[in-house]
């Protein structure tokens, strides 16, 4: 029999269920080790520009224009796996849910740099942002065939930030024009 909330099922569905529940795990577990390996990526010194209009033709590529909006910025130390993967990451996930992006790159202070991806979609209420940056969150508004996912795109990046010596922060678009803002 299988343990399903408490109580023992024995049937094919229960331990059909279980199997995919360990799968998932298993798929979660792998996929933060990946974002966690990052770390280990050794970091070159690289024109965030350039790792910028990389990601932009990437996009191009898949036939989706991504307004980019670079200022001179310095050569800088970075892993550039880890960051052109949390740009992807924070880039699809605008695509997804609100059908555009556009990319920023600035310095925030001497030392410092800051990266946003902003969207115009419907934003993620301000009780979920935290949340949303856990493994296997969907907002429930999400869980259609249109969108689908796994929920494991911004815990991925968040962790990638992690990995590059910053952080994610999500909140509303900061120019008070509407959508999420992915700093």
């Amino acid at each position: 029999g299988v343990e399903i909330a408490g109580a023992q099922i024995d049937t094919p569905l229960a331990a059909s269920m279980a199997r995919s529940i360990d799968e998932m795990d298993g798929i979660v577990g792998q996929f933060l080790q990946f974002a966690s390996s990052a770390e280990a990526e050794a970091p070159t010194r690289a024109s965030l520009n350039d790792l910028a209009q990389a990601v932009a033709e990437a996009q191009a590529d898949h036939g989706r224009a991504l307004p980019l909006e670079l200022v001179p910025l310095p050569d800088v130390p970075v892993r550039p796996q880890a960051l052109r993967r949390l740009l992807c990451n924070l880039l699809d996930n605008a695509l997804k849910f609100a059908g555009a992006a556009e990319l920023t790159l600035e310095v925030e202070r001497p030392g410092q740099w800051l990266v946003r991806v902003l969207d115009r979609g419907p934003g993620i209420p301000q009780a979920d942002l935290a949340t949303v940056l856990q493994p296997y969150v969907r907002l429930e508004d999400s869980r259609n065939r249109g969108t689908g996912g796994t929920g494991l795109g911004l815990a991925i990046a968040s962790e990638l930030a992690k990995a590059l010596g910053g952080r994610l922060v999500l909140g509303p678009r900061m120019d008070g024009a509407q959508g999420l803002e992915a700093r």
